[in-house]
């Protein structure tokens, strides 16, 4: 009697345990995303597991949120998981959708890219319209900001890489800040090692300065190492470097998009017809390849150059070469306006027919 009721327990025991193990299988493996498309979930900082079955049961992705609540339990992941937006595709089985978010796999990460050139002012202004970041140094001071990446009396102007980075939901604004300033801290020293001999910096701060002149004048890639070339010229003899860019960031917001000859005149820092050598700080965001030409130079005896109106130069080795193509490039520059200007009048007639 005491063997067939042992029996019996046992028979019981086994059918329960095969029937929590193949419920168990169900529903780590039947499929819960129905949506062809697939969904994305937002997995807020901080939010409790508690919190995400409740959202999934109301968006009807799990039919039996007490089952999903002691599973959760039974494995302790009530507590581990990790903030971001997730895609979840069509037909993906509960378990495969939990681990992830446990790992912090299948999480959506966007772009945020900063562009060569950019000044500071305009990385922060991008950076804030950014969504889906934490903007968690809107309201800190340049000096604040860079206080919090350990180095609080350097300038930010063009301590930031140019390049695309990634990031998921819930990251804040300071975590793409050190990306991109280390990011640069790396690439620069790497490339300091291996310059030239015999250049006109010091420190790898004086080669971030030229190369974001060296950014700020060439739209020509080709054009980067020859303009590198004359500002090291230009530095070795003493002269002054005259960059233009240099003056429109001195003049910062009274800049209207057009520079005078009085312009050149006003003695702010950064006026490089005024003072010699390099600015106090770069004036924008250097690409890579404004750092390589500055670092790698081509060697000439080019000591001017000026715009020919389709964004190459014309260089110059003396100043009586360089006043001849200054006139060539304002007669280029004279008949280019007048044909846009002839363009725009056709137009019109051609309207009003």
């Amino acid at each position: 009697m005491i063997r067939y009721i042992r029996n019996i327990i046992l028979t019981i025991i086994i059918l329960f345990t095969a029937f929590v193990f193949c419920s168990w299988l169900y529903f780590a493996f039947h499929p819960v995303i129905k949506e062809r498309a697939g969904i994305r979930f937002l997995l807020k900082p901080g939010m409790s597991a508690e919190k995400v079955i409740k959202e999934f049961s109301a968006a009807g992705i799990i039919a039996h949120p007490l089952w999903v609540s002691s599973w959760v339990y039974l494995r302790g992941d009530t507590k581990i998981l990790k903030s971001g937006e997730y895609f979840f595709p069509y037909n993906v089985g509960f378990l495969s959708v939990w681990t992830q978010m446990v790992k912090g796999t299948g999480r959506v990460y966007h772009p945020f890219t900063i562009i060569p050139g950019w000044t500071f002012m305009q990385l922060r202004e991008a950076m804030e319209e950014t969504q889906g970041l934490v903007h968690n140094t809107r309201n800190l001071s340049n000096a604040q900001l860079m206080q919090s990446l350990g180095y609080p009396i350097l300038s930010p102007e063009g301590e930031f890489f140019s390049e695309t980075y990634f990031y998921t939901y819930g990251e804040t604004e300071l975590s793409l800040y050190k990306q991109a300033f280390f990011m640069m801290q790396e690439k620069l020293a790497a490339a300091w090692n291996k310059r030239d001999a015999n250049l006109p910096f010091q420190t790898q701060q004086q080669v971030l300065i030229a190369a974001s002149l060296v950014e700020k004048e060439a739209y020509v890639n080709e054009e980067r190492s020859v303009i590198a070339g004359v500002l090291v010229n230009r530095l070795n003899k003493r002269m002054l470097l005259q960059f233009d860019p240099t003056v429109i960031y001195g003049l910062g917001t009274s800049y209207n998009g057009k520079l005078y000859k009085a312009d050149l005149l006003k003695d702010t820092p950064y006026n490089t017809y005024i003072h010699k050598g390099l600015p106090p700080t770069p004036i924008a965001m250097p690409s890579m390849g404004s750092i390589l030409a500055v670092l790698h130079p081509q060697r000439h005896d080019y000591l001017y150059f000026v715009a020919k109106g389709d964004g190459s130069h014309q260089f110059s080795k003396t100043l009586q070469e360089h006043n001849k193509a200054v006139k060539t490039a304002e007669a280029q520059h004279t008949q280019f306006f007048n044909a846009e200007k002839m363009q725009d009048y056709v137009e019109k007639v051609m309207s009003q027919s």
